[in-house]
């Protein structure tokens, strides 16, 4: 199976979660006291946290349309072309299969229910603070740079030079290749990447059993995507660090050591999460057509 098709729909390289500083607590007494001029527009924390505004704030709209071309340019996934070489037939199916309209539905649909699920006020308030963040000028520049780089990406021979840059830079003990392996920690994002590029080798595998008319044994479809884990382990990590090394690019010392230390807070790992949940739904049954497409097309038979 081509691992570039089960690295596609991982969400957490494309947005590396990075969250909000807090903002100052002013004693509300006091406050009442002043009685200053408010803002037309309240702090992060007290606006409102719904669907519309993570779509918004998190560009779900431009990054549906990168996924659907990663996925795309990938290849047949049980018979993938050498690298360099595209197989237009094949990006016709998976264009047919995997529309940015059907990628983006599936991700507004998994957010609204990960935000329903957030039934304490700290926990809608660190969202918040997440988003504000985002929502900031620079926020909306590193996801710009972050869906830049990951389209970059696509293109013939740009993956591996991105990855050979990361790894002359870590050779030379360069700073901005600690300071994204430092991020990388911060936010968590190897685990969630490997567990989806798991969960969507498992769906396809599924779509290919069904197509084939074969008993679908999930314990045995689990047992041959782990027996890829090391590798598939091997491979997220090293696009990670080679986006996000791409991404940075243009951003200073002192704001990669904001992103890096705003990382690690708990409203960018609760925004995270909801986001990885929202693409697990979205792309569950993306990668089960997938699997029924490449294994209809083996057979000759029509999609």
């Amino acid at each position: 199976m081509s691992r570039s098709t089960v690295r596609a729909v991982c969400i957490a390289a494309a947005l590396s979660g990075l969250a909000a500083m807090p903002g100052i607590p002013v004693a509300p007494g006091r406050a009442a006291a002043q009685q200053p001029d408010l803002p037309a527009r309240p702090p992060a924390e007290f606006r409102a946290v719904d669907p519309a505004r993570v779509e918004q704030a998190m560009r779900l709209d431009l990054l549906a349309t990168v996924l659907a071309a990663e996925i795309a340019a990938a290849g047949d996934p049980l018979r993938p072309p050498p690298p360099g070489v595209r197989d237009p037939r094949w990006q016709a199916i998976a264009t047919r299969i995997a529309s940015p309209q059907r990628i983006l539905a599936g991700l507004r649909a998994g957010v609204a229910e990960g935000l329903a699920a957030l039934d304490q006020q700290a926990q809608r308030a660190a969202v918040a603070e997440a988003l504000g963040f985002w929502e900031a000028p620079l926020g909306r520049r590193v996801i710009l740079l972050e869906l830049a780089a990951r389209e970059a990406m696509i293109a013939p021979g740009f993956d591996a030079a991105a990855r050979a840059d990361f790894a002359g830079a870590a050779a030379r003990n360069h700073p901005r290749a600690e300071q994204v392996r430092a991020l990388i920690a911060a936010g968590d994002l190897v685990e969630p990447a490997v567990a989806a590029a798991l969960n969507m080798s498992v769906a396809l595998l599924e779509g290919v059993a069904q197509a084939e008319r074969r008993p679908v044994d999930r314990d045995t479809l689990l047992r041959r995507a782990w027996a890829q884990e090391p590798s598939i382990r091997a491979d997220q990590s090293g696009w990670i660090e080679a986006l996000l090394h791409v991404a940075t690019g243009p951003l200073s010392d002192a704001e990669m050591a904001l992103l890096v230390r705003a990382a690690g807070r708990p409203g960018h790992h609760r925004l995270n999460a909801i986001l990885q949940q929202a693409a697990a739904g979205a792309f569950a049954e993306i990668a089960r057509d997938l699997g029924r497409a490449s294994a209809r097309r083996g057979r000759g038979a029509p999609w």
